[in-house]
């Protein structure tokens, strides 16, 4: 009897640690699965910023000078000096189109979008094209 019992108590110390095991593998079987997640989040944000960066550098060769030496290559190009001096730009009110008093407008509203959405003017008519306008063109054909 004495044997049967001390038998009986190793089955159940033995089905506890079993247990233990399984609980265990579960949780890193979700740690795994987790880290595959990022992972793949990781690889996608790569790709992505990859693209948004081929795309930057398009955005920025066309704005480059034709005789300028991309900054890559460790060679900074020198600043160009403003042959002609800068003119203010005016900027002036937009019209404003007659209309009824306006009672007080709830945030958001069509009529307080129409009214952050009016802008204003630009008087163009002191501006035009200078010296360095011709230096700047696409470089990309």
């Amino acid at each position: 009897a004495e044997l049967v019992l001390e038998i009986s108590s190793a089955c159940r110390e033995q089905d506890i640690g079993a247990s233990q095991i399984n609980e265990a593998i579960q949780q890193l079987d979700q740690v795994t699965q987790q880290n595959a997640n990022a992972s793949e989040q990781i690889s996608t944000t790569s790709e992505l910023l990859a693209r948004q960066a081929g795309e930057l550098q398009g955005s920025i060769d066309y704005f480059r000078l034709k005789d300028e030496v991309p900054a890559r290559q460790g060679v900074t190009a020198p600043v160009a000096q403003r042959s002609v001096a800068a003119r203010p730009v005016t900027y002036m009110p937009a019209p404003k189109p007659k209309a009824k008093p306006k009672a007080r407008m709830k945030p958001n509203s069509m009529a307080d979008q129409k009214a952050r959405l009016a802008g204003f003017a630009l008087d163009l008519s002191q501006g035009g094209p200078d010296a360095d306008d011709a230096d700047f063109g696409s470089t990309v054909a």
